[in-house]
């Protein structure tokens, strides 16, 4: 989990902004056939999801590095780590980390350069051939942020790359970036991601570019205690996404703000529209059960999803 000062909500947490869709046919030979409109808004929806989930964790695992290396005083934390934040309970599917047994942590960690208080900083995540992390997944390749200066810091960024990076098998690229934009009132993060994608070993992709606005709303009268910590999320993305030859383009927008506890990896409330040309579906994130379920509504149709 993060720590305090900086005390932001970045485990499985996200955001979005409003864009319009192109196409949603698919190319057979010579001819074109129209996939069932219905089910495409179902795909893209659950796509969105992903991505959230997806780039909700490089954000943790930006944060983390940051106090790994001695710049702040957030922990490295989220399913990445093995070690994480042992005085906080266990998640549903972590796995128990011995600090004394440096085999549990089997990915490295590179400052360029060393010297403290020298910046820009370039902070390396390997995961080498394969490292499972604390939620079950699976990484492996790089992961690389260059921070201006200490993310606990007022006005500091941080934007991260991909070196053949993957979460289980699938591939993640773009950019992803972070700026402390907190005043002395209010604990506050703008994050980007900017063409990103995930691509699955079948060719499928998902294209996802997003902005939003995270605000601590619980939890600051005790720095010393991060259990108490809650933020929100707002903003909007828009996305593609390409399955059995067929593309589709959507947009996003946060209807009531995501909430996470810090007690919990997943968002545990919030809502979510998709919209893909005229139509669109609701995705639900619960009523603040620390679970990995959301449900998706779309005309009377309620499906549930396990998010990964």
């Amino acid at each position: 989990m993060i720590r305090k000062p900086l005390q932001l909500a970045l485990a499985a947490t996200l955001l979005f902004a409003t864009a319009t869709l192109t196409s949603c046919q698919k190319q057979i030979n010579n001819g074109t056939e129209t996939e069932d409109a219905s089910t495409l808004t179902f795909e893209a929806t659950e796509d969105d999801a992903e991505a959230e989930v997806t780039f909700g964790d490089v954000g943790d695992q930006a944060m983390g590095a940051d106090a790994e290396a001695g710049l702040g005083q957030i922990e490295l934390f989220g399913g990445a780590n093995t070690g994480g934040n042992n005085d906080l309970p266990l998640l549903e599917g972590d796995v128990a980390y011995d600090p004394n047994n440096p085999t549990n942590r089997c990915f490295t960690i590179t400052v360029v350069p060393k010297d403290p208080g020298v910046f820009p900083k370039t902070i390396t995540i390997d995961y080498g051939t394969g490292c499972k992390g604390r939620d079950g997944k699976m990484r492996s390749g790089k992961i690389i942020t260059v921070y201006s200066k200490p993310l606990v810091a007022p006005g500091a960024q941080a934007v991260t790359e991909f070196n053949n990076y993957y979460v289980d098998s699938v591939k993640v690229e773009g950019r992803h970036v972070i700026r402390n934009n907190s005043t002395s009132a209010v604990l506050v993060m703008s994050r980007l991601v900017q063409n990103g994608k995930l691509t699955r070993p079948n060719g499928s992709y998902v294209k996802w570019n997003a902005e939003h606005t995270i605000t601590q709303v619980a939890g600051l009268g005790t720095p010393l205690f991060p259990r108490d910590d809650e933020w929100n999320t707002t903003g909007g993305a828009r996305g593609e996404t390409f399955r059995r030859n067929i593309t589709t383009t959507w947009s996003r927008q946060i209807m009531e703000p995501l909430h996470k506890a810090a007690t919990c990896r997943w968002i545990d409330k919030g809502i979510v529209r998709v919209t893909r040309n005229d139509q669109s579906a609701v995705l639900n994130f619960g009523n603040g059960t620390c679970d990995n379920k959301a449900t998706i509504t779309k005309d009377g149709v309620v499906k549930e999803i396990t998010l990964r």
